[in-house]
């Protein structure tokens, strides 16, 4: 491994706490991090976001004004910032096991418990230069791989780990271009590579959901679990519809829309749902789900007979 050269990254550090914040800046300063942004909380975040991504994200877990986990999430997703590949290390006092779990599933990379020691942190950021795990994509998670070996499969669905840009990476070791638009450039094609991925696994997701959702409403009325995965589903479809903007998938937009008015309106039925609407749950899962294996004018045509079927 080449020297690492840490003047060109850029940090931005997140701390409640003046001293905390003070001190942890002094560690890196002292370290040959030139550049350090800090602040208190979630508006310092949006603010920094606003004016250029950082190269590595350092926030305490509590936030007065926000929640981080959430916030790390629409990251991930693309819903904030302009890069959603962004590093995030997440310090914090005695963590619960809720905490650690809710960190692990907004896609941060790390954790530190503190307080913490010089040493420690440097050795956390060298790792992400170093050894950043990969990324993946399952309905429910975009972020660094962290499945045991040989665990590659979402529901039967073989789930493949992406390289993602490391801008912290690239700036440490003096790779690659230091233009902004040609890396914004490179970070926006595995944006569209992510986005194709996250499409299969909903798309995956939606036929899960439905063959849970169908056989629960056999006697009418669904109970607490179901009306969760019809929430689950009405989420997915409209994220789908989202996504799949732009992508040689729109083809399947229609009978998205179609896969919301239905599951919408057996939401806003509560115990009197449509059997009409149950029935047509199968076959809008089955056509989507056919809709992004194949892009040709069979499965458009099913998708206009479904979605004419649905307005009536």
């Amino acid at each position: 491994m080449e020297k690492l050269s840490f003047d060109r990254i850029d940090i931005l550090l997140i701390d409640p706490d003046r001293v905390v914040r003070t001190t942890m800046r002094n560690i890196l300063i002292d370290n040959g991090f030139r550049h350090v942004t800090v602040g208190s909380g979630m508006a310092d975040i949006e603010t920094k976001m606003r004016i250029g991504m950082p190269d590595l994200l350092i926030s305490d877990l509590k936030l007065e004004d926000g929640n981080l986990n959430a916030f790390i999430y629409g990251l991930r997703h693309h819903d904030v910032g302009s890069n959603p590949f962004l590093p995030v290390i997440v310090t914090t006092w005695s963590p619960t096991t809720e905490d650690v779990r809710a960190i692990v599933q907004s896609g941060a990379d790390d954790m530190i418990t503190k307080p913490l020691s010089a040493g420690q942190l440097l050795q956390r950021i060298k790792a992400l230069i170093k050894s950043r795990k990969p990324f993946v994509v399952t309905s429910g998670y975009i972020g660094p791989d962290r499945r045991k070996p040989g665990a590659d499969h979402d529901r039967g669905v073989k789930i493949d780990p992406i390289e993602v840009p490391n801008t912290l990476r690239a700036k440490a070791l003096g790779e690659g271009s230091t233009d902004i638009n040609q890396i914004q450039a490179q970070i926006d094609a595995c944006i569209k590579k992510v986005n194709l991925e996250k499409l299969d696994r909903h798309s995956h997701q939606i036929t899960w959901l439905v063959e849970r959702i169908v056989p629960a409403m056999t006697f009418g009325a669904p109970d607490e679990a179901t009306t969760k995965s019809l929430e689950r589903l009405l989420f997915v479809g409209e994220d789908i519809s989202r996504r799949m903007v732009g992508t040689k998938f729109e083809h399947v937009g229609e009978l998205c829309k179609s896969l919301i008015n239905v599951t919408q309106r057996i939401l806003d039925a509560g115990d009197f749902p449509a059997h009409k609407d149950i029935d047509l749950l199968k076959p809008l899962a089955q056509s989507i789900q056919r809709g992004f294996d194949e892009s040709d004018e069979e499965a458009a045509r099913t998708a206009r007979e479904i979605s004419d079927t649905v307005s009536r």
